[in-house]
């Protein structure tokens, strides 16, 4: 339907989103909004306001308005043949004792088809509205679901039971994706249980499961961390890490990124354990692909080089790849700000505590020292300038001298 050829009378727009209502609810202010716009106002993000009337929202519970939809439905009725169609009967929001019959058919069929079927009519469910998810996720079901993902026989191979855990998991996964949790859930996800089988989901789930997974640990690491961390075991990392190599989309590459980041900034017992897992070596094999198109992941896997190369392992691990220096040289100048903010101070690292004469010339022949002069002639940020000229004070001697770094760009003073 196109509204700009068809007019379509103000009574039936939606107030906040002006599109026509399909499934129009009263508040308690005694003004009709379409459901899907203001359960999201107030529940999504979170206003406690009516839209129009600015009045205090006491009651959140939203009464149908059926003598509004009936109208609604005549009106495209009479003007079906301008290509408006019929609006689909809206379902009714589910109650509590319809949840707990969904509970009770889930928690009835362990590890069988009808469990799987079961787990995606309660999903069906919870993509309806707003307020069936609210009534979910402040009910027992996210205990429920999370004793799904736990369940240790999602481990074995035993003929009849393990396709059906696997996709009952990964269900439950999808399910408590699209749920707001409380904290006590999300810290329930942090336990060594969960997080290993949300490991093997990584490793060996469909797309959408491996999506829902690290889309969670992003949650969960936000809100659980230190939790999160004494938990979080190799397989974990790795997971994370083939996420970021099979690229499975934008979103999910940069939560794997995020939660990476996360584990290894808070403390230098998860540092080398990421550093152990590759992190360092899968950074640099995907830096190359990462174009100005894609700034936000190139800004941050150098981020996390960044956090990687505060201690020795790190720094090693990529001075001994033949690309890292010159692949995070190139980033200087080429993508942002930030970008060539943090290629800086991995190479300062690198240059400060872990100097070779071969490192330092490798740095000469790729040009990083030139782009080092170029950056404390240019208008970088302050800690961008400082660290370029810290670099070139400190090895002064070394490079000043050398053929491949014009003269004429080599700072006089870098004091």
């Amino acid at each position: 339907m196109d509204s700009e050829e068809i007019e379509i009378p103000s009574y039936f727009l939606c107030p906040i989103s002006l599109q026509l209502m399909k499934d129009p609810v009263t508040l308690c202010t005694g003004v009709t909004y379409d459901r899907q716009s203001i359960e999201k106002w107030m529940f999504t993000v979170g206003n406690n306001t009516c839209p129009l009337t600015r009045q205090h929202i006491h009651n959140s519970e939203l009464t149908p308005n059926h003598t509004l939809w009936r109208l609604i439905q005549q009106w495209c009725d009479l003007n079906s043949s301008k290509g408006v169609h019929r609006i689909s009967t809206p379902p009714l929001p589910l109650d509590t004792d319809q949840l707990h019959k969904l509970l009770r058919d889930i928690e009835s069929s362990l590890a069988s088809a009808f469990q799987v079927k079961s787990l995606k009519k309660f999903r069906s469910v919870a993509g309806e509205s707003e307020s069936n998810r609210r009534l979910i996720a402040f009910s027992d079901a996210p205990a429920v679901l999370v004793c799904l993902i736990e369940n240790p026989s999602a481990e074995t191979d035993e003929a009849g039971c393990c396709y059906e855990v696997a996709a009952a998991c990964e269900e439950a996964l999808g399910i408590l994706y699209s749920l707001t949790l409380p904290d006590g859930t999300l810290d329930s996800l942090a336990t060594a249980n969960c997080l290993a089988s949300v490991a093997s989901i990584l490793k060996r789930g469909t797309s959408n499961a491996r999506f829902h997974a690290v889309m969670l640990l992003q949650t969960v690491s936000k809100k659980v961390l230190e939790r999160f961390v004494m938990n979080a075991n190799d397989d974990l990392i790795e997971g994370l890490l083939e996420v970021l190599t099979e690229e499975v989309c934008h979103k999910a590459t940069v939560a794997a990124l995020e939660v990476l980041t996360a584990v290894s900034s808070s403390s230098r017992r998860s540092r080398i354990k990421a550093i152990q897992a590759g992190t360092i070596s899968a950074l640099i094999e995907l830096l190359p692909d990462q174009s100005v198109e894609k700034k936000n992941i190139c800004e941050r896997m150098l981020c996390l080089l960044d956090v990687l190369c505060g201690c020795a392992e790190g720094r090693a691990a990529l001075v001994d790849h033949a690309m890292g220096i010159p692949l995070v040289s190139k980033k200087i100048m080429r993508v942002s700000a930030l970008a060539t903010e943090k290629a800086v101070r991995i190479l300062w690292s690198i240059c400060k505590f872990s100097p070779s004469q071969l490192i330092l010339n490798e740095m000469v022949q790729i040009g990083a020292v030139a782009k080092l002069c170029m950056l404390v002639h240019s208008e970088c940020t302050a800690k961008t300038n400082r660290k370029a000229k810290e670099m070139l004070r400190l090895h002064d001697k070394c490079w000043r001298s050398s053929p491949c770094v014009p003269s004429i760009i080599y700072p006089r003073s870098v004091q």
